[in-house]
């Protein structure tokens, strides 16, 4: 249930962003959004849809890529991605370390906005 009051901040943050550009109106949302924020992308769809009518992301869809849960190892410095179902037992496939820094995988970013332009092209004949 936490999708909700982040989509509708999402949409405050594209809403401010294509009016600020003179958007007509806005086609399409990219997100990239970390394994371990446990969002299910279908629940950030339909919440878009619930908040948008009226408004001129009404009708636009989300695109979303998960971005993988990776941590860099304490000893060697190794670079892996972890493995989610069975995180407590996490550890380093070169040296076999228990113990890493998360580097990717708490993402929440609007990476992208289609907007369909206020602005007609005039061409110089």
């Amino acid at each position: 249930m936490h999708e909700l009051p982040i989509t509708k901040s999402i949409f405050k943050s594209v809403i401010a962003k294509a009016e600020s550009v003179g958007a007509k109106s806005v086609r399409m949302v990219a997100l990239e959004i970390g394994v371990l924020r446990d969002f299910i992308p279908e629940f950030v769809q339909k919440y878009w849809n619930y908040i948008t009518p009226g408004s001129i992301a009404e009708g636009s869809v989300i695109q979303i890529k998960e971005i993988d849960a990776t941590a860099s190892c304490g000893k060697c410095g190794t670079i892996y991605r972890i493995d989610t179902k069975n995180i407590q037992d996490s550890k380093c496939p070169e040296c076999g370390y228990d113990y890493g820094t998360l580097i990717t995988g708490r993402e929440l970013k609007i990476v992208g906005i289609e907007i369909e332009s206020c602005k007609e092209d005039k061409v110089d004949k």
